[in-house]
């Protein structure tokens, strides 16, 4: 076997994210072993070698599953999680309201960095006061610590990597959002490598209780003297100064986020993560300087290597910045030993050593396009790049990116749900283009130190050169042809795509001379485009499938709603997209649109906003944009409102048809009747948003009804109770959307009495400020009757009918079947 160490790597890392998908219990683990190490056995001494192999990677991706379920058990349970149940001092444990403060001490795993409005940080946690006594226990465990307060970002300065911190603040366990296509909830926290999260009041509640080993604190202080020298060279707030810094030192919190979106539909968003190019280049610029210094290769590539690792210990040692630190010094030790032709099986070594070392990292999209992006340039890098340094080095950067994005597609088609032509065509211009910003920024903190009179000259270099990487992103503006969203290809099609690459690659160096060789090379020159095309179109997805169901679906968005009807013959119909995060991210970009394109959504028909609330109408901009309805429906517009502007425009950049719809109107779609219950025409006009002016859908497929309620209160519900009790059809009310978020100004006793849902369904975010769904609420429908379901508990709810019979299932497992009540 020629290859040996990617066999090994590759049985392993299967064999890990099996463990992660699957739960795999340690008797089954330990009998695969045993069978493994038996057959293997038998296979050698029966003479029967070439079963050897097989069953020996068998074995191996037996071990990588069990290696990863310890892994999952230690990273979801480890020991302050179960000390802080013990004592019932996690928040979701208590009462609500009655969130009992808890001190911890431990070391900063990271420099602090601001997050949306507050500050955040990763701490190591060593002890924790609890108990009657309000004794320290020993515990340990990663938690993130987000404080708020304007004192903050002071503080925050001396919130360095290394030092010993004690906090006060409220721990809970991390708030995830579980939609179609999102990883398991366990999945998301263990990637997180931080089982619980804490919240700090003020920076009053932090104290820096003990300094750093002395290698941390001359590496912050380090990192502090790039970011002062940075910030006067290009001035603070500066892009530049972001992208200065996250080039250079690996931080990235200056970086707003539209820049980065745009970054990430060029493809060349890797250019300012300190990753496997950047750090490839780092190492070519190390080794140019190195040669003209030592002149000799081998006191050269070492002086190289030395620079690299010390370039990693200051940057602060995150995973991206280790692995590809890693390779690229593994990179090094094969030229000096001249085995170029081995790097492939030494690559693949050092992926299963980090996950041997490191289950987890099977769950990291990081890892995975490091080692992708890496290996791509390995098999891509021409045979001769030490000469003719100017004209082979341009053909090296067109030829690696290639290969790179090759080796890529399939991964930035499931992390990102995108593919782009723009990143083989930009990388060409970004790549040296960082190479400059990264240079300009180095030479920025040395003349910060020993000649200040050249920051002004070297600002403008860092300007230049910055815009050149954030400015060509602007391509896939104006063609936006050459990058586009794309469902999450099937695992059947990523395995066949790898396989018939590699395949070919493999057809390629036996030669052509070998009959075998050139009939599978024939044979893959055809099929691996065809099956990188089959990923890049997902071509089932392009025509809606008719189901022959009614389906409604609640999408976990946090503190807001976005609800997909799905009508039997394929048509859909969106109400609300969602908000914002913390953070001030887009929901309808970030957690809506993904969702939608797991469910193979393209297009949408309707785009409904019930009122213009940014929980509501947040989202709904980027979901125009992209998923191009045909039509847009608002309810009662507000005067110069800003985001509803923006919405319209939108609609017109798509050519969508823009309807204020009222009460009375009607949409018939296959065997299902759409009526608008809710607003009437207005008799004056809006100065800011209402929730009584909520547009309320009366959907209804048979003996089922699904009323949508958007936030009406207590008032609009008693007009519609009117209107219910005089309805002729007499039509059960099987499905309520619980207006407001189940706010206790309504689901009146009146209106549930009328309404009589079997199923309740409340969109609010786990562990929102204002304690929805109330209490009050919960008490109503339960003594209606009615099955109570939330986002913040069961993820997204999906409920389907054929007119007659319910199902309704939840992304936590849950399920249930019903049928329609009787009137």
């Amino acid at each position: 076997m020629r290859y040996p160490a990617v066999a090994v790597a590759v049985a392993l890392a299967a064999g890990a994210s099996i463990g992660a998908a699957w739960p795999v219990a340690p008797a089954t683990t330990t009998l695969g072993l045993i069978l493994a190490l038996v057959g293997a056995v038998a296979a050698w001494r029966t003479g029967r070698g070439r079963l050897v192999v097989p069953i020996a990677l068998a074995g191996i991706a037996v071990a990588g599953a069990a290696l990863e379920r310890a892994a999952l058990q230690r990273a979801l349970r480890p020991p302050l999680v179960v000390l802080l149940e013990a004592h019932g001092r996690l928040a979701s444990d208590q009462p609500p309201g009655e969130s009992v403060p808890t001190r911890l001490e431990g070391r900063l795993r990271g420099d602090a960095t601001a997050v949306g409005r507050g500050i955040q940080f990763r701490l190591g946690v060593e002890r924790a006061w609890l108990g009657p006594c309000g004794c320290p226990e020993p515990a340990s465990g990663d938690v993130v610590v987000t404080v708020a307060g304007e004192q903050a970002t002071r503080a925050s300065l001396t919130w360095r990597a290394g030092r010993r911190v004690s906090v006060v603040g409220v721990v809970r366990r991390p708030v995830v959002l579980r939609n179609p296509g999102a990883p398991d909830a366990d999945l998301q926290v263990a990637r997180r490598r931080a089982a619980l999260v804490v919240s700090v009041k003020s920076a009053y509640l932090v104290e820096v209780v003990g300094q750093g080993p002395w290698s941390s604190e001359a590496a912050a202080a380090i990192r502090a003297r790039a970011r002062a020298a940075l910030a006067r060279a290009s001035g603070a707030g500066a892009e530049a100064t972001a992208v200065g810094m996250a080039v250079l030192i690996g931080d990235r919190a200056g970086l707003e986020a539209p820049l980065e979106d745009r970054l990430q539909r060029a493809g060349t968003y890797h250019v300012i993560a300190i990753s496997g190019g950047n750090i490839a280049l780092w190492a070519a610029i190390a080794i140019g300087v190195a040669r003209r210094l030592a002149r000799h290769r081998l006191p050269a590539l070492a002086a190289a290597a030395t620079a690299l690792a010390a370039y990693a210990a200051i940057v602060g040692g995150g995973a991206s910045v280790l692995r590809a630190t890693g390779m690229a010094l593994i990179g090094l030790a094969c030229q000096a030993a001249d085995q170029r032709g081995a790097i492939v099986n030494v690559l693949a070594l050092t992926a299963a050593a980090i996950v041997v070392v490191d289950p987890l990292t099977v769950l990291d999209a990081g890892f995975w396009l490091t080692t992708a992006a890496t290996a791509g340039i390995v098999v891509g890098l021409p045979e001769a790049v030490d000469a003719a340094w100017p004209g082979r080095m341009a053909r090296a950067l067109v030829h690696t990116s290639v290969w790179a994005e090759a080796a890529l597609l399939p991964i930035v088609a499931v992390v990102f749900q995108q593919v782009t032509l723009a990143g083989v065509l930009l990388s060409a211009l970004a790549i040296p283009a960082m190479a400059v910003v990264q240079l300009a920024a180095l030479a920025a903190v040395v003349a910060d130190a020993v000649a200040p009179a050249a920051l002004s000259v070297i600002g403008v270099v860092l300007h230049v050169s910055t815009a050149a990487v954030t400015a060509s992103a602007r391509l896939v503006d104006w063609c936006p042809w050459l990058a586009w969203k794309v469902p999450p290809p099937a695992t059947t099609a990523i395995v066949v795509y790898y396989a018939l690459l590699i395949l070919w690659l493999w057809a390629r160096r036996t030669g052509v001379d070998a009959p075998l060789g050139a009939r599978v090379r024939r044979l893959t020159a055809v099929a691996t485009p065809a099956a990188a095309v089959w990923i890049a179109t997902s071509p089932l997805t392009l025509v809606p499938v008719p189901s022959g169901d009614l389906q409604f679906t609640a999408f976990d968005v946090g503190q807001g709603d976005a609800l997909l009807l799905v009508f039997p013959s394929g048509r859909r119909m969106l109400v609300d997209a969602g908000g914002t995060s913390g953070e001030g991210r887009d929901l309808g970009g970030r957690v809506v649109a993904p969702a939608l394109r797991s469910m193979g959504v393209r297009r949408l028909d309707y785009l409904v906003v019930t009122h213009p609330d940014a929980d509501h109408l947040g989202g709904a901009v980027t979901i125009a944009r992209e998923f191009r309805p045909t039509e847009v429906w608002t309810g009662i517009a507000v005067n110069d409102h800003a985001p509803s502007l923006a919405l319209r425009a939108a609609a017109r950049e798509v050519g969508a048809a823009w309807r204020q719809v009222r009460r009375g109107e009607v949409l018939a779609i296959d065997d299902v009747v759409v009526r608008v219950r809710h607003p009437p025409a207005p008799e004056w006009e809006r100065r800011r948003p209402r929730n009584d002016d909520s547009v309320v859908l009366d959907v209804r497929r048979g003996a089922v009804r699904l009323w949508l309620t958007g936030d009406i209160g207590a008032e609009v519900e008693r007009s519609l109770a009117a209107d219910v009790t005089d309805d002729p059809d007499g039509v059960a009310v099987t499905v309520l959307k619980v207006a407001h978020h189940g706010s206790a100004s309504a689901t009146t006793e009146p209106w549930l009495a009328v309404a009589r849902p079997a199923v309740a369904v409340v969109s609010a975010g786990a562990v929102n400020p204002f304690g929805h769904p109330a209490p009050a609420v919960v008490a109503r429908l339960a003594r209606s009757g009615a099955d109570l379901w939330r986002t913040d508990r069961d993820g997204a709810i999906t409920v389907r009918t054929n007119g007659q019979a319910v199902r309704v299932a939840a992304q936590s497992g849950r399920a249930a079947w019903l049928a329609p009540q009787p009137r």
